[in-house]
């Protein structure tokens, strides 16, 4: 069977919902249908994979939760670093890379980790005290990589603490402090739909969702990941 030009434009709404972080088929009438035809209909389905394969994007998840999708670097959906707050230069770049790696490995140790679908939460102060551990093993065990090692040291060299904005009012992080870059970073997350704020677990308290785990699990091999991870698990890097 061909595909009419209304099923080619059911594509599109497919793709335009998956790219809606926050949109759940349950609340979507339209696509809770076309997640269920895409699941059963591999005409539609393969239509809907060759769109994503030429907007450099593929399918990591299509569960009850909606289209998980994963971008390749190239992709003019990827991700950019640069659209959070006060990232406009390489090393805000790589503050939010190693915050971001750090968040994966914190929750997700192992591997097999990323298959294991239990709720996990993490913190801003759980996050910033990881942090600060693996800095203090690679001042004693140096790494071998050049991004990572300067991410570290840039990180080690802000605040811990508050370190106000200047002016009147209620003391707000300043970016020259690494709480403001986990709780920036976990804030975009909760954008994107990939974490929840969770107040009844503490303060600055999140829920990973399950596209944060689906998505997460494509940096497994991934050499910043591997030595944040070993450190996470106990292990002693190289």
């Amino acid at each position: 069977m061909t595909l009419s030009q209304r099923d080619l434009a059911d594509v599109g709404v497919l793709i335009a919902c998956a790219l809606r972080p926050k949109m759940r088929p349950g609340a979507d009438s339209d696509y809770r249908r076309l997640l269920v035809r895409y699941r059963a209909d591999v005409e539609f389905r393969n239509a809907v994979d060759s769109v994503l394969d030429g907007l450099d994007m593929r399918v990591l998840s299509d569960s009850d939760l909606g289209l998980v999708l994963g971008v390749r670097r190239e992709s003019v959906f990827a991700y950019r670093l640069s659209d959070l707050p006060n990232v406009t230069g390489v090393t805000e770049r790589l503050l939010v890379g190693l915050v971001s790696v750090a968040i994966t490995a914190y929750a997700f140790p192992t591997p097999a980790d990323f298959d294991d679908d239990r709720i996990r939460w993490v913190s801003v102060e759980d996050i910033e005290r990881f942090i600060r551990e693996a800095c203090e093993r690679f001042k004693r065990t140096p790494t071998e990589d050049d991004a990572l090692d300067e991410a570290w040291r840039s990180y080690d060299r802000l605040s811990p603490g508050y370190k106000a904005d200047r002016g009147k009012g209620r003391p707000r992080r300043s970016a020259a402090s690494s709480p403001y870059w986990v709780a920036n970073v976990l804030t975009w997350m909760t954008d994107q739909g990939l974490a929840r704020l969770t107040p009844a677990r503490g303060p600055e308290a999140y829920q990973l969702l399950e596209r944060f785990r689906i998505q997460a699990g494509e940096l497994a091999g991934n050499a910043t990941y591997e030595e944040l991870a070993a450190i996470r698990r106990g292990e002693v890097t190289s």
